[in-house]
């Protein structure tokens, strides 16, 4: 029962991370935008094929699911209904909670995986003179992410210190993870993204978000992958 409350918790914490509100009303254009994919735009669409999917597949198995009479094999018996009998309630209801649990899984990974898939993306306040920033000003900088499951100009803030940039599975992706909450963030940088309003491809565009991130934090694997100072991980 434990283990099944933990990973309540663990879902929870991934559908609500623990930001602070905040609509974004900037008058230029953020540091990341791109439009949410075609799955997040569908998502209750694509809910709705999964519970009648499952509820299909469970109500089947229960009902439907049976074999020959008398322990006979299929190719002795006609294929009609007298000569069948449902199979026992132990294969019936073991199978009904695999599809049953595989739709719950399939339905959990979509709504996390919009939760955590970056539509916005900006660091603020902005920074005029990068020569003369100093430590006090760093601290009072904030992340503003908005996910493909946020409508409008809302979305969450956490402190930039709390925040680490990780390189994705190639340079057209990066990660962002922040202290004290489950999971990741994904911020794809393909042909549809805009930095600073303009179009930007893979390692330009991740330049141009590094050079904004005075006061986070860079995993080793994306400062080896551009260049940074390994000594120096936190961007500053």
């Amino acid at each position: 029962m434990s283990s099944v409350v933990r990973a309540a918790k663990t879902f929870y914490r991934m559908l609500r991370p623990q930001g602070t509100p905040h609509v974004y009303n900037s008058q230029v254009a953020p540091l990341f935008q791109r439009p949410s994919p075609w799955w997040a735009k569908y998502t209750f669409a694509l809910l709705a094929g999964d519970i009648f999917m499952t509820g299909s597949a469970m109500e089947l198995t229960w009902n439907h699911w049976s074999k020959p009479i008398d322990g006979k094999s299929d190719s002795e018996v006609p294929p009609t209904p007298e000569y069948y009998e449902p199979r026992p309630i132990w294969q019936r209801l073991g199978l009904s909670l695999g599809f049953f649990v595989g739709g719950v899984g399939a339905a959990s990974a979509l709504l996390i995986a919009g939760f955590r898939y970056t539509k916005v993306f900006d660091v603020f306040p902005p920074i005029v003179n990068a020569s003369r920033i100093d430590k006090t000003a760093l601290k009072e900088r904030h992340v503003f992410i908005q996910s493909s499951r946020h409508f409008r100009s809302r979305g969450l803030t956490f402190p930039l210190s709390k925040c680490t940039l990780h390189r994705g599975r190639a340079d057209s992706e990066l990660l962002l993870t922040i202290d004290d909450e489950r999971g990741h963030w994904f911020i794809s940088l393909d042909d549809d993204t805009l930095i600073n309003g303009q179009q930007y491809k893979n390692t330009a565009a991740r330049e141009v978000i590094l050079k904004a991130w005075k006061g986070g934090w860079v995993n080793d694997d994306l400062a080896r992958a551009a260049s940074l100072p390994m000594k120096r991980l936190k961007n500053s």
